[in-house]
């Protein structure tokens, strides 16, 4: 047995040109208010990794650089370091937009067909290992503390979340969703 060198790994991905012609996952994240730069950078790199068709950051999420960019200059330059620095090179590889309203994006990802997936702890969320998905999908992740609002929970077709069998209350939003999307990953028509 022989690990696979950095240099390996990287010599064997496709051009960036070439990588965006692939077909994506019929699965679209929807990010609404999460506060930590860190996590935002982390889920970039998890969405690139289960090649999501789209992710939307949204309201008060932070965001890498854009063209046209109106936020103040050491907003955009402190934003976008931590980013790429969690992200690791995958924020040129990901199809993103930053967007103010969530409910807007979710009125139109169920337009395009969508099923709309809340990972959230309510009374009546279904343990994500036994719901069924149906495809087209957009998962819809919230704020690290206060979750995602009642509106947005209103405008979903499932809610779904991860049993927690210790003394904390929930995993790390990043953490979250890279487990969620393992499973529907795995279950994707």
């Amino acid at each position: 047995m022989r690990k696979i060198t950095t240099e390996e790994l990287v010599a064997s991905k496709p051009l960036l040109e070439e990588f965006k012609k692939l077909p994506k996952s019929p699965i679209t994240v929807v990010v609404d208010g999460i506060r930590s730069l860190d996590n935002v950078g982390l889920i970039f790199r998890i969405c690139d990794a289960y090649h999501v068709n789209k992710l939307y950051l949204c309201g008060i999420t932070g965001y890498p650089a854009v063209e046209n960019d109106d936020r103040p200059p050491h907003i955009i330059e402190r934003q976008d370091r931590r980013i790429n620095k969690t992200g690791i090179k995958t924020i040129s590889y990901m199809d993103w937009e930053h967007r103010e309203s969530v409910e807007e994006v979710l009125e139109e990802r169920k337009k395009a067909g969508d099923s709309i997936v809340v990972l959230e702890q309510t009374d009546c969320s279904e343990d994500y290992q036994k719901a069924e998905y149906s495809f087209p999908l957009t998962l819809v992740v919230g704020h690290e503390r206060t979750g995602v609002s009642d509106a947005i929970l209103k405008l979903s077709d499932k809610i779904i979340e991860i049993p927690m069998y210790g003394m904390g209350n929930s995993h790390n939003v990043a953490v979250s969703t890279a487990i969620v999307l393992s499973h529907i990953k795995s279950v994707e028509i």
